[in-house]
């Protein structure tokens, strides 16, 4: 079913203001999942990231199955070592930022400044590269780096979409009861089914939610998405609203004669904002609404000492967004449920590059506290058991 360009953009607003919804009702940050794990063994979000790619993956498989999508919707970039390489630059830069891609848009909407600072920095990051990508970041950097075409296990296999996503899924979870132990996955299970058993009017008074079962949300909000329309991103649809932002300041004919720019508007009627832009809106707005419905949105003004971690941060997130290309939902939460090559080395790389950015900043906190005369009570990991996350946020 082909769908008119008012219908996609009510379809874009509608699905941003659910995603907003559940980001902000579970504190769904990439970047705490992946440093929490490594400072303190804590899983909290990282195991509603694990669900949402669960379902997403199988529901995506089902819906190829039974005809309702087909696989030219699935997000498969190129394959190459910009995939891995700008991957670990997205992590630092979430590290840095303090804000993944989702989280800086969900924060925003609750009244942070500081992250609208970092949306300023990112949009200077998106210009940036646009500017560079022609004479520079083409023939220096994509080119080189290039491996191969698009790869995903859907292409690969012979069998029914769903048979394909099965196996996957299989896989992942057999690594998990490998790690975690086979009680862990059905602990996980027993949990989420007795925070839905509370009923849609007690739900809403919560003021933080299971992120597992925000991530069972999320995949079946996905599913639904990828059925009706296309699957969902961040850092791409930004990309669009800089070029816009761009063409009405400069010559629009030169900002939509560039490559990527052309490629990027390639399905729209202009250079315009479309669907997937107001998608973002959408998510600014969700989390702001769910904010006001849990009494945790008011404005908060930057501070001052973090201004750099928002706008070098910010610059650098949407900079390596594009190197990958990709951010933590483009990769995570629909380049994983595609099985595509590409977002498993992005993945890799986002994880990497979180470790080795909370691993420099560890060390230097240890020199400093040393340089004081007084020896480091324990590290990070050695604390687990009495601190808690919220401690680094």
């Amino acid at each position: 079913m082909q769908l008119g360009w008012s219908t996609l953009l009510a379809l874009g607003a509608a699905f941003g203001v659910v995603y907003g919804f559940l980001l902000q009702r579970s504190d769904f940050c990439f970047t705490s999942a992946f440093r929490d794990l490594y400072a303190f063994r804590h899983t909290r979000v990282l195991q509603g990231i694990v669900v949402a790619v669960v379902v997403t993956t199988l529901g995506w498989g089902l819906a190829m199955t039974a005809g309702w999508a087909t696989p030219e919707r699935l997000w498969v970039p190129p394959v190459g070592w910009n995939s891995l390489l700008g991957g670990f630059l997205f992590g630092v830069a979430m590290y840095i930022a303090g804000g993944c891609a989702s989280g800086t848009l969900y924060r925003a909407g609750m009244g942070y400044g500081q992250f609208w600072l970092t949306l300023a920095g990112m949009g200077a990051g998106y210009y940036a590269f646009l500017r560079l990508f022609p004479d520079v970041l083409a023939p220096h950097f994509f080119e080189p780096l290039a491996i191969t075409g698009p790869v995903t296990l859907y292409r690969l296999l012979p069998w029914p979409p769903l048979i394909t996503a099965a196996l996957a899924v299989a896989v992942l979870l057999a690594a998990i009861a490998v790690v975690a132990g086979p009680a862990s996955i059905g602990r996980a299970v027993a949990e989420t089914a007795a925070f839905f058993r509370q009923g849609p009017a007690a739900l809403l008074r919560l003021r933080s939610w299971d992120t597992r079962a925000v991530g069972l949300l999320l995949g079946l909000v996905s599913t639904l998405q990828f059925s009706l329309w296309t699957i969902w991103g961040i850092t791409g649809p930004e990309t669009r609203l800089v070029a816009v932002a761009w063409g009405a300041l400069d010559d629009p004919a030169r900002v939509a004669a560039n490559p990527y720019v052309a490629n990027l508007f390639r399905d729209y009627p202009g250079l315009v904002p479309g669907p997937e832009e107001l998608l973002i809106v959408g998510i600014i707005a969700g989390a702001a609404l769910s904010a006001r419905l849990n009494g945790t949105f008011r404005w908060r003004r930057p501070r001052l000492r973090r201004l750099p971690n928002a706008l070098a941060g910010g610059f650098l997130l949407a900079f390596a967004s594009r190197l990958t290309p990709g951010c933590n939902v483009g990769n995570l939460l629909s380049g994983l449920p595609a099985l595509s090559l590409h977002s498993l080395l992005a993945t890799v790389g986002i994880a990497a590059g979180i470790y080795a950015a909370w691993k420099v900043a560890h060390l230097r906190q240890a020199a400093a506290v040393r340089s004081c005369g007084v020896e480091p009570a324990s590290t990070p990991a050695e604390g687990a058991a009495t601190a808690s996350p919220s401690a680094v946020s």
